[in-house]
C-alpha cells in the first residue's frame, strides 16, 4: 500500500466492517445490570461511525472512491448472543483490527493530516479495546 487513498480506505474498511460496527445490527442480549456496559459498546459504535465519516470525507477530498468493505458472513451467527459472549469476541477482533490499523499508520508519511487522522482512529480503537477489557474484567460499575 503506497497510495494514501488506498491506505485510508483500508482503515475505513476495517473499521466499517468490524465486529464493533456489527454490534449495532446483532443486538446482543443484555442481562439485567449490564445496561452501562451496553451503553459503552454503543458509544464505541458511535465513535467508529464518526471515524468512518471522517475517513470517507478525506478520501473524497483526495479524489478517491470510498470502499466501505463488508461484514464477514460469520457475523450473521452472532445475532442475539449474550453481551458477555459478544464482548469476548470483540476483544479478539478489536486487537486484530488495531494491528491492521497500526500497519496502515506506519505506511503513511509522518507529519501529515492523513497520518494524524489515522493515528486518531488508532487511538480510538485502542481506547475501545481497553473499555471492552474493563467491562469483561468487571471493572465497569453497574448503572
Amino acid at each position: 500500500m503506497n497510495n494514501t487513498i488506498d491506505i485510508l480506505n483500508r482503515i475505513l474498511g476495517v473499521y466499517n466492517a468490524s465486529l464493533v460496527a456489527y454490534a449495532k445490527y446483532a443486538e446482543p442480549w443484555v442481562a439485567h445490570g449490564q445496561e452501562e456496559a451496553m451503553a459503552l459498546v454503543n458509544d464505541a459504535i458511535e465513535d467508529q461511525e464518526q471515524s468512518v465519516k471522517v475517513l470517507g470525507e478525506r478520501i473524497l477530498e483526495l479524489g478517491g472512491i470510498v470502499q466501505p468493505g463488508a461484514f464477514p458472513l460469520t457475523y450473521t451467527s452472532l445475532h442475539d448472543v449474550s453481551l458477555d459472549y459478544f464482548l469476548n469476541l470483540m476483544i479478539v477482533t478489536q486487537q486484530d483490527d488495531i494491528d491492521v490499523i497500526q500497519q496502515c499508520v506506519d505506511s503513511l508519511e509522518a507529519d501529515t493530516r492523513d497520518r494524524a487522522i489515522a493515528e486518531e482512529v488508532l487511538g480510538n480503537a485502542q481506547a475501545h479495546l481497553e473499555t471492552f477489557q474493563e467491562i469483561v474484567a468487571g471493572e465497569v460499575a453497574d448503572a
